[in-house]
């Protein structure tokens, strides 16, 4: 009788806690600014700390984007603040924040919204100004600026413009302010508008309280006269039927009251937004600083960023270019160019950051994947933003060679270069009975004397045009060489990334008076040259997958090193490159390239195998409460 009550016991506390198992997950989401990626990934890691499952949907956008999705279940928790929290209700903002947090937690418990305690930041709006700017002027307060903001241009974020209560509207009425011109920018975007100031293209920026900038550029921050921007104080706004649904997750909350002040914030944000680090890895790693997770916290390198790029790439060209951007993108950190063999080879090792390469570098030709009926991708890496053009340039190194179909050896740079790959492709695709022959050198005009001297009958380069290696074999008078016939046999499905072009004349004049040529010295340039033509990308570390191990322990905070860009990063440096065209699609990328719609939560029913094993405990639970039932009646 004891027995058969304990194993009752037993049963029903195994089907109490499936059921737990199959409960929705927490959803953690965070509006697009760094602080509050940062803040939303501490609630889900210490979350998941505490065995609480978590579906991340971080980076959703503006305050009422978010706010409606907290709304409509759709997220559970998320990093709020007080004078926000105020505005979105149409009140006005109260300076004390223990007032502010009292009378926000009034007005949203009817809507089944609760505010956890404060995490000790205040994160409120303000102007800043360069101070050679300012100081002529004599503007010290808003009440000065709005004495001369007919005459300056001021930069805002669009959700700043569109706030009703302590938005651009609201601001300009209260102290009178007509400026000349409002630039505006998306609100992921709102670390252009630091740009725009430093390059004159703004007098005026709006700028938040925990932004390291403010400091780093010695930004003077206008004072707030009249008290508009006033209770900004930073907390957690969640569902109470989350809070009942997981109780663990008060835990969390008592976890992080008051463990974030200005100071500290201003610093992650610092490591996220200039020095182009995960949020993700910040959160984590503070998280264990203040011992609320276990683990070694991870020593933030402040190395220089490195671009591999070929030994072969034009250092003031397109390596130049990138190197601007990237400098652009991440103004504290040292952007250094790496000339090695095979950049996607570094990215990979982690001694560089991102690798400057030719679409085919991502592809290893000598076989075909079934799944794609293309060449397998190299694993690993990813493209993170569109450089330019590369064309494909076959020279033609002894005098009789009359096409690249007699040439018996061809000449290639280093193994897994863009080059090399191409030359792989045009083996395979035009069934070529040519061997490859590799050669290496330490710059461009070095790698042109390496083909010449390799004895083979022509040499392939894939490059943009006016490259250094392709001038030199020009200036020494070898002719080019033209690529036909590239649609036959599905050439075109089968290596995508490759597709017919012509080397035009007119494009290489100027590179050609630079070497002292001229295109009548040159008379293979006198007509296009049918050849090939493939992207140059950016390319940068790939996500990789989760260890077998799982991601909690004492190792947890290991960094890899191939940790792959942030969104935010890949955006920035988009945006300083421009974009003339997308990248091709045959190629991995970047999930800031092709952003999808947050993926809906897992679904509360468990699957078909899980409902039938719960059926099949819960019969069992119900055969074993008769046993009980019928042995006091069969005594």
């Amino acid at each position: 009788m004891t027995v058969l009550r304990i194993i009752a016991a037993v049963l029903a506390l195994a089907v109490l806690s499936g059921c737990g198992a199959d409960r929705k997950p927490l959803v953690v989401g965070g509006k697009s600014s760094p602080q509050d990626e940062i803040v939303a990934e501490m609630v889900a890691t210490l979350a998941e700390e505490a065995g609480i499952p978590v579906t991340r949907r971080i980076g959703l956008g503006s305050t009422r984007v978010t706010l409606a999705a907290m709304k409509r279940g759709d997220i559970d928790i998320y990093p709020e603040y007080t004078g926000t929290g105020l505005a979105m209700l149409g009140l006005p903002p109260i300076a004390d924040p223990d007032e502010a947090l009292a009378r926000v937690r009034e007005r949203f418990a009817p809507l089944g919204l609760g505010w956890s305690d404060l995490l000790g930041f205040d994160n409120e709006y303000g102007l800043a100004m360069l101070r050679e700017r300012a100081q002529p002027l004599g503007i010290q307060t808003f009440s000065d600026l709005a004495r001369h903001s007919q005459e300056l241009v001021l930069g805002v974020e669009d959700e700043f413009r569109m706030r009703p209560v302590d938005g651009l509207q609201s601001l300009q009425r209260r102290y009178g302010m007509q400026f000349a011109e409002v630039i505006e920018v998306p609100l992921a975007d709102r670390i252009d508008l630091y740009d725009k100031l430093l390059r004159g293209r703004i007098d005026v920026s709006l700028v938040y309280n925990a932004d390291p900038q403010i400091d780093d550029f010695d930004l003077h921050r206008l004072e707030d006269d009249e008290g508009f921007f006033a209770g900004y104080a930073a907390a957690l706004l969640y569902r109470d039927a989350a809070m009942a649904r997981y109780p663990a997750l008060g835990t969390v909350l008592e976890q992080l009251t008051g463990a974030l002040d200005i100071e500290t914030m201003r610093q992650l944000t610092a490591r996220v937004t200039l020095g182009g680090e995960d949020p993700a890895e910040v959160a984590r790693t503070e998280l264990v600083r203040l011992g609320l997770l276990r683990g070694v916290a991870a020593e933030t390198t402040r190395q220089a960023l490195n671009l591999a790029i070929s030994p072969s790439a034009n250092a003031d060209g397109e390596a130049a270019t990138v190197q601007r951007a990237l400098r652009r993108s991440f103004p504290t950190r040292n952007v250094q160019l790496s000339p090695t063999s095979d950049p996607l080879g570094a990215v990979e090792a982690g001694t560089a950051r991102v690798a400057l390469v030719s679409a085919p570098a991502f592809f290893a030709p000598g076989s075909i994947d079934p799944a794609t009926g293309q060449p397998p991708l190299r694993s690993g890496v990813e493209a993170v933003a569109l450089v330019g053009t590369s064309y494909l340039h076959v020279f033609a190194l002894e005098p009789d060679l009359g096409s690249l179909a007699d040439a018996t050896v061809i000449a290639t740079g280093p193994k897994g270069s863009s080059g090399h790959r191409t030359a792989q492709s045009l083996v395979d695709a035009l069934g070529l009975s040519a061997k490859l022959r590799t050669v290496e050198a330490d710059n461009a005009e070095g790698l042109a004397d390496a083909m010449v001297a390799s004895g083979a009958d022509a040499a392939v380069l894939m490059q943009p045009i006016g490259n250094w290696t392709a001038l030199a074999l020009m200036e020494q008078g070898y002719p080019l060489l033209s690529v036909t016939d590239w649609n036959r046999q599905g050439n075109r499905l089968v290596f995508p990334y490759l597709q017919p072009a012509q080397l035009s004349p007119s494009e290489y004049a100027p590179y050609l008076q630079m070497a002292q040529l001229t295109v009548s010295d040159y008379p293979q340039l006198r007509e296009p040259v049918e050849t090939l033509v493939t992207q140059l990308v950016l390319a940068g570390p790939a996500p990789r997958p989760h260890a077998a191990v799982g991601d909690q322990g004492p190792g947890a905070s290991f960094i890899p090193q191939a940790v792959p860009l942030t969104d935010l990063a890949v955006e920035r440096i988009n945006a300083a490159l421009g974009k003339p065209e997308q990248i091709n699609p045959i190629l991995p990328q970047a999930r800031a390239l092709a952003p999808q719609l947050p993926q809906p939560p897992n679904p509360v029913n468990p699957s078909p195998a899980v409902s039938l094993l719960t059926a099949l405990v819960v019969a069992m639970l119900i055969w074993m409460v008769w046993l009980l039932v019928r042995s006091p009646r069969a005594g």
